[in-house]
């Protein structure tokens, strides 16, 4: 008998396509040197601003309202890309990460998110936010994960700016590739 896994939800904000094809050449050149078990797809690059976990159909149409009437208005901007890093173990991290220089409007937008979800009573991380972009997980080397290695390894891409001008509701499908699928996008452009 199998058990059906149930259906995750979380916002976030999706890296536009321009971007994705810049990581995902980054990430095949970082394959050989970091070996990790599941390198991520590359239409399942995103930075996570709440996860959600499951919700019912209820609650997703509130939270769906509640997005609709607060991220219209915010300002547009943009973040840089440019280092690498892990969560987890040192010596056998779990996830292998890109990083982005700090930006306060992005933490007002993860802030503003938050208290969305907190309105709805949902229960969210409440660890510092770290904004990533997860490229794998599961180290399985031979030896110990050294943080030489990411001393010796910028990341630079081109163009290393993303534009944030919307964020996103993903819905996780656990067993196929890309696993994170758009529900709802929010532009922070007033088009009516």
């Amino acid at each position: 008998m199998t058990v059906k896994q149930q259906t995750h939800y979380f916002i976030g904000i999706k890296v536009p396509d321009e971007m994705i094809t810049e990581i995902e050449k980054r990430q095949k050149g970082l394959i050989t040197q970091f070996p990790f078990q599941r390198w991520v797809h590359p239409l399942d690059y995103h930075i996570t601003l709440a996860f959600l976990g499951g919700i019912p159909i209820e609650k997703l149409r509130a939270l769906q309202q509640l997005l609709e009437e607060n991220i219209k208005g915010s300002s547009d901007f943009l973040l840089h890309i440019n280092h690498l890093g892990v969560f987890g173990n040192h010596e056998k991290p779990r996830i292998f990460w890109a990083g982005l220089e700090e930006d306060m409007q992005l933490n007002k937008l993860r802030d503003k998110v938050y208290e969305i979800c907190l309105s709805l009573e949902f229960t969210i991380d409440s660890r510092p936010f770290h904004p990533h972009i997860t490229l794998a997980r599961k180290w399985e080397g031979d030896k110990s994960f050294s943080p030489n290695l990411l001393d010796n390894n910028s990341f630079t891409i081109n163009p290393s700016n993303m534009k944030v001008d919307s964020i996103q509701l993903f819905q996780t499908h656990l067993n196929q590739e890309p696993k994170y699928e758009v529900i709802t996008s929010y532009t922070f452009a007033d088009n009516h």
